[in-house]
C-alpha cells in the first residue's frame, strides 16, 4: 500500500490534467478539477522547498566541524546569510535599504561571478568539441570560427560577406538544429512523463 497509493495519486492527477488540456477544455467541471490539482501542486512545491531548505541546513551543520572540514567557515557563512536574508525579507521588508544593499551589492555580484565562471567551462568544452577528427567535427569547427569572426568587430573588416554568412548560419542551420533538439527533448519529456504516469518509472518513490 505504501507504493500503490502514491502511484494511484500520480496516475489520477496526471490523467485529469491531461484530459482537461487535450480532450475536455470546454467542460467546466474538468477545468475546475484540473485547476484545483494544479493549485495543490503549487502547495506541495512550497512544502518541497521547505524540506529542501531543512536538508540544506542539516547537511551544512554537519560540515561545520573544524576537525573534519578544513573549510568549515563556508557552511557557516552560507547559513548566516541564508537566515539573515530570510529574516530581513520577511520581517524587515524587501524595500528597505538593508535588504537592497545585500541583494544588489552582494547577491547579484556573486551570481554574476558564478555565471562568469561558466565561460571557462564553455571554452574547455569548445576546445574539445572543435577538434576536427571527422567531417562533422570539421564542419562544426568551420561554422564556429565563421560565427565568432562574424559577430566580432574585426569581422567587419573582411567585408559584408562574413556577417551575411554568419547570419545565414544562425538563421537556417542553427535554427534547424535547435528545432530538432527541442523536438527530441519534447519527445523525451513526453516518454518520461508517460512512464511516471503509468507507474513504470518509480524513481520519485525512491525505487529504481
Amino acid at each position: 500500500m505504501r507504493k500503490e497509493i502514491p502511484l494511484a495519486i500520480a496516475f489520477v492527477t496526471g490523467f485529469v490534467v491531461l484530459l482537461e488540456y487535450f480532450f475536455l477544455p470546454a467542460v467546466p467541471a474538468s477545468k475546475a478539477w484540473a485547476t484545483m490539482l494544479q493549485q495543490w501542486g503549487i502547495v506541495v512545491s512550497g512544502f518541497a522547498m521547505f524540506v529542501a531548505a531543512t536538508n540544506l541546513v542539516l547537511v551544512n551543520v554537519k560540515k561545520m566541524d573544524p576537525k573534519r572540514n578544513k573549510e568549515w567557515y563556508n557552511p557557516v557563512l552560507l547559513l548566516v546569510f541564508m537566515f539573515g536574508m530570510a529574516f530581513i525579507g520577511l520581517f524587515v521588508g524587501e524595500r528597505t535599504a538593508t535588504y537592497q544593499f545585500l541583494f544588489t551589492k552582494m547577491y547579484q555580484p556573486l551570481g554574476t561571478a558564478m555565471f562568469a565562471l561558466m565561460v571557462f567551462f564553455i571554452a574547455s568544452a569548445a576546445q574539445r568539441a572543435f577538434r576536427a577528427k571527422s567531417v562533422e567535427a570539421a564542419l562544426l569547427l568551420a561554422a564556429g570560427i565563421i560565427v565568432m569572426l562574424g559577430r566580432a568587430p574585426v569581422g567587419e573588416l573582411a567585408g559584408s560577406w562574413l556577417p551575411n554568412l554568419t547570419n545565414w548560419i544562425m538563421n537556417f542551420p542553427n535554427v534547424a538544429g535547435n528545432r530538432a533538439i527541442m523536438m527530441g527533448a519534447a519527445l523525451g519529456a513526453t516518454a518520461t512523463a508517460f512512464r511516471a504516469l503509468v507507474g513504470i518509472d518509480r524513481s520519485y518513490l525512491g525505487v529504481d
